[in-house]
């Protein structure tokens, strides 16, 4: 809980931008001209216990906030030293935002042609992947709803079909948890955000009776169904989604490296580029 607390709150203290012209809303905290609104810490409250973070959240602020503003009072701004550090940052901000840019421009769209061909010519090389498993998993707020539906596992043989019943009934998100019930996925990726189901999938023996878990205040109901061997191919439903993200990656790094070439080629032709 310490360490994913000061991660969140140095995330936090880096993004938030206190000073706005009005107060279209509430705010938690106030330095001088600069204020603190609980939008701001929204996204920072997650996974938290939520009362204590925001107490430290608006704490470690309000010590930043008085930093910042008595290192203006006291000109820090114009000093030498941090001036350069400062036309650094701004450096490096800019350069960062225009490669995002061109990433953000890039329109792509991958076709299942192009996976295809991805697969075929590096399915040799995805084992890494790999192990793959598949998992029946139902989640809902309502511990009951899921014991009642463990109760109904426990009387009838266990089967998908069963399973998606289940799912349609009592789910909180019906049709993400079909799609993880019709296909495998990489034992090291599943449930990475939740990491008592990560280690549970990492952990349980195939074919295990279904077991009820507790994670971020939701009650999931989650069995291990099969694992594929540790070299195994992985099949191409399985990787469908990792190829996708490489092949784009891919075309947006061509896309910024034509940019840049095209950069390069103008600054050539007004002679603003000199070797020596």
């Amino acid at each position: 809980m310490d360490h994913r607390f000061w991660l969140v709150l140095l995330l936090f203290i880096s993004v938030t931008s206190c000073q706005p012209p009005d107060l279209p809303e509430e705010f938690a905290a106030r330095v001088g001209d600069a204020y603190l609104f609980d939008s701001d810490m929204e996204s920072s409250l997650i996974n938290l216990d939520q009362t204590e973070a925001r107490r430290r959240l608006i704490d470690q602020w309000i010590h930043q906030e008085l930093l910042y503003q008595e290192a203006l009072k006291q000109g820090l701004q114009e000093r030498g030293d941090i001036k350069e550090r400062l036309k650094q940052s701004s450096r490096e901000i800019l350069i960062e935002g225009i490669i995002r840019d061109y990433y953000n421009r890039a329109e792509v769209e991958v076709t299942p042609s192009e996976i295809s061909t991805y697969y075929e010519e590096n399915k040799e090389y995805l084992h890494f992947l790999g192990p793959f498993v598949k998992v029946r998993y139902l989640s809902s707020s309502r511990q009951d709803s899921l014991e009642f539906a463990l109760g109904l596992l426990e009387r009838e043989p266990i089967t998908d079909s069963l399973f998606a019943v289940l799912v349609e009934r009592f789910s909180s998100s019906v049709a993400s948890e079909l799609k993880i019930l019709q296909n495998y996925y990489s034992e090291a990726t599943l449930f990475q955000d939740k990491p008592v189901l990560h280690q549970y999938v990492q952990t349980a023996r195939v074919g295990s009776p279904p077991q009820i878990l507790t994670a971020d205040s939701v009650y999931h109901l989650l069995q291990v169904v099969d694992r594929s061997a540790l070299d195994a191919i992985p099949e191409l439903p399985w990787v469908q989604g990792f190829i996708r993200e490489q092949l784009m990656i891919q075309y947006r790094n061509r896309i910024y490296l034509q940019n840049v070439h095209a950069l390069r080629a103008q600054a050539e032709f007004r002679e603003d580029i000199e070797i020596k």
